[in-house]
């Protein structure tokens, strides 16, 4: 930021405190945010994994991680959602 109001964003992208307040407006409007994506869509957890879900720590050495995070990358999909199916498999 600099003394004149106007930011940077992570992507290069310029903007200044009109936008933040158009964006923000915008956001509490009725209508709420129109706009587009702001950057490619992100895998996040499944809805079906379900409200009562819980975190499950496994260890894995090197080799073992780095076989299922290509497996993963090779389905477009993420190492957590691999296991999840290889159980369901079971």
């Amino acid at each position: 930021m600099n003394d004149m109001g106007k930011y940077t964003a992570a992507d290069g992208v310029e903007f200044t405190d009109e936008d933040i307040e158009r964006w923000a407006a915008e956001a509490e409007s009725e209508e709420g945010y129109q706009g587009g994506h702001l950057g490619p869509p992100r895998r996040g957890r499944p809805i079906s994994v379900g409200a009562d879900a819980r975190p499950f720590t496994l260890r894995l050495d090197a080799h073992r991680r780095a076989k299922l995070e290509q497996i993963a990358k090779e389905r477009h999909t993420s190492a957590s959602e691999l296991v999840r199916e290889l159980i369901d498999t079971l």
